[in-house]
């Protein structure tokens, strides 16, 4: 069965069977880079909460299920995720993120593509949200 599969697979030229999604990202790990470990969950914030300010020794890569989630990554605009829509944190950027003053509970996929050995996330003592 797995060599009729393999066959198949190389038959239709690598295409897969369900069809990548609009909103897909490619992330492409460096020739010669440290050994790199791989972390996918998810995670819930409501109204009122943050992240808390803090960086990844990698890249982050996040899609909103539900939601509207705001995004503060130093040195760059304030970005705006709606329901569906991703992101992506770039390697060692400190960053916070809360959702949407009124939005309903946001909802997230996230995938960490970060060095091996190093801690999902370190907090950094920048205050990125502003204050009211």
């Amino acid at each position: 069965m797995l060599l009729a599969s393999t066959a198949a697979f190389a038959q239709s030229g690598g295409q897969m069977a369900v069809q990548q999604g609009t909103n897909t990202q490619t992330y492409n790990v460096p020739h010669g880079s440290k050994d790199q470990t791989v972390i996918i969950t998810t995670r819930d914030l409501k109204d009122g909460e943050s992240t808390a300010p803090h960086m990844h020794f990698g890249v982050e890569m996040t899609q909103v299920v539900t939601g509207t989630f705001e995004c503060y990554v130093k040195g760059q605009p304030m970005m705006l995720i709606h329901t569906g829509g991703s992101f992506v944190i770039p390697r060692e950027a400190p960053h916070d993120c809360r959702p949407q003053p009124g939005s309903p509970p946001v909802h997230l996929a996230v995938t960490l593509v970060i060095d091996t050995g190093t801690p999902p996330r370190t907090p950094v003592p920048d205050v990125l949200i502003p204050k009211k």
